[in-house]
């Protein structure tokens, strides 16, 4: 029988205003919720990395929250989910993982992705979308051999990574968009994680979930894998209530997010109605008809070992219904699919 799901959960930063101030408030609420998480006892929290005013919860700079974040918790995994890795320098990525590691003690878990919820961005860096996958393969290569301290110049005597990132490599996930994606993370010994709606549950991420898995039965079968699927959660009274109470704020929006999911390869949302999408993307309702999505999503049923709750559709970031959804993931969706906390309440 496998162990239970670990449960986590992720969270828009957005905010309309330009105001430095009111972006620090967001921030600090943002603190808040996580400290309330782990004294609920969630697993994780996975921080998004979001460039630019032109994207859903811009958030630019995921590593310096997370070390703010550790100050406030004691147990909670501090994940990203993810970081976009052609923006990045492999080797100063591999550093501040590295300080961002020992500050946090050994918390952080960066999840690694080619930028697809950026495609708008790449101009701002010097580069075109089309070049992603190909600058993702190059410097994922070089962050994993940077955090397994080879010489990063000069032959065998060159320099090395300070501090140690080797228990970061131990803790990096890959956000996979294809079959090979997937096996050269389990290959790698990288953890799996598969996003909201990029694209099906059923035809586009089980198949690399088992992929993985494969993969990783080849390259490690004495070591235990690490697969998160992330779902947007609408939780309510029922259905129709998280049917009325979130229209006002998807239907306006759905559209865009139907090409960004086509631009991605799931041409499937468009032309839905919030109905239609509620249905076929989200888990929404009762806790109860929660845990029955949960247990039959052909993503998770295919080996998951983490599910996260994406509880963000909101424009504006909303500190007390964030906070009871992480409330309610913790005291009853999570009972409901079999999940106890980990550590004693607080």
């Amino acid at each position: 029988m496998p162990a239970p799901l670990r449960i986590g959960f992720a969270l828009n930063f957005r905010t309309s205003s330009r105001d430095i101030d009111a972006v620090a408030r967001v921030y600090e609420e943002v603190l808040d919720t996580i400290a309330y998480a782990d004294r609920l006892g969630i697993d994780s929290v996975w921080v998004g990395q979001h460039h630019f005013d032109n994207t859903d919860g811009p958030f630019a700079s995921p590593l310096p929250f997370l070390v703010a974040a550790a100050a406030r918790t004691s147990h909670i995994t501090l994940g990203t989910g993810i970081t976009t890795v052609p923006f990045e320098d492999p080797v100063r990525l591999a550093e501040d993982a590295a300080v961002v590691d020992a500050l946090t003690h050994g918390r952080v878990h960066l999840g690694l992705g080619t930028g697809g919820a950026n495609l708008d961005g790449f101009a701002a860096f010097g580069l075109r979308p089309e070049q992603r996958h190909a600058l993702f393969g190059d410097k994922v290569a070089k962050l994993h051999a940077a955090l397994e301290g080879r010489p990063l110049s000069g032959g065998a005597d060159g320099p090395r990574l300070y501090p140690p990132g080797t228990r970061v490599r131990g803790q990096l996930w890959q956000a996979a968009t294809s079959l090979a994606g997937a096996t050269a993370a389990g290959a790698a010994g990288d953890g799996l994680q598969q996003g909201a709606f990029f694209d099906p549950a059923d035809t586009g991420q089980a198949p690399k979930v088992r992929a993985y898995l494969e993969a990783w039965q080849g390259a490690r079968p004495d070591q235990a894998p690490r697969v998160a699927v992330f779902r947007f959660v609408y939780p309510g009274r029922d259905k129709e209530t998280v049917l009325r109470e979130v229209e006002p704020v998807l239907g306006p929006r759905l559209a865009a997010l139907a090409e960004r999911a086509a631009l991605s390869g799931n041409p499937a949302l468009r032309g839905l109605s919030v109905r239609e999408y509620l249905d076929l993307v989200p888990f929404h309702g009762s806790p109860d008809d929660i845990a029955e999505r949960v247990a039959t999503d052909p993503a998770i049923a295919a080996g998951a070992t983490d599910f996260v709750a994406n509880f963000s559709y909101r424009d504006e970031f909303d500190v007390a219904n964030a906070q009871a959804r992480v409330h309610t993931l913790a005291t009853e969706i999570g009972p409901a699919i079999g999940w106890r906390p980990a550590v004693a309440l607080r």
